[in-house]
């Protein structure tokens, strides 16, 4: 694979209990677009690929029968970063995908960013820089 199509060096892969509906979940709410989809014969979503507009990637897929997910454990394990340009309209967005978001908060020095909980418990925080990178070329 060349540079452009290749995948990112770490890719989340999230197990869904449902994941048809998380795939339409997530394109819907957040505005990833689907990059593949394998079904099994029956039709529930085997593998999906998930694709941001800056190259970033998620892979999601059917859980084995006793997945717990973290909706039923009642808590997260995890937690998935990712940076988008026009913060506050990607959480409206979300927002009106009826996501239980936080609001925009300051994050870390230069950052802003807000929380949400997909259907099934998965937790994505998504942030934007909100002062330039600080210089650091100076020693």
């Amino acid at each position: 694979m060349d540079e452009e199509t290749s995948d990112p060096q770490v890719i989340p892969y999230l197990l869904y209990a449902d994941a048809d509906a998380a795939v339409n979940w997530l394109v819907n709410a957040f505005g990833f677009t689907v990059r593949a989809r394998d079904a099994r014969k029956d039709g529930t979503v085997r593998h999906a690929e998930l694709q941001l507009d800056r190259g970033g990637v998620i892979m999601l897929g059917s859980a084995a029968p006793g997945y717990l997910g973290p909706a039923r454990l009642g808590g997260a394990t995890q937690l998935v970063r990712i940076t988008v340009t026009g913060l506050e309209s990607h959480r409206d967005r979300t927002k009106a995908a009826n996501g239980e978001v936080s609001e925009v908060e300051p994050g870390p020095p230069g950052w802003r960013s807000y929380s949400v909980s997909d259907p099934e418990g998965h937790q994505w925080y998504f942030t934007e820089r909100s002062d330039p990178a600080p210089d650091t070329s100076a020693g």
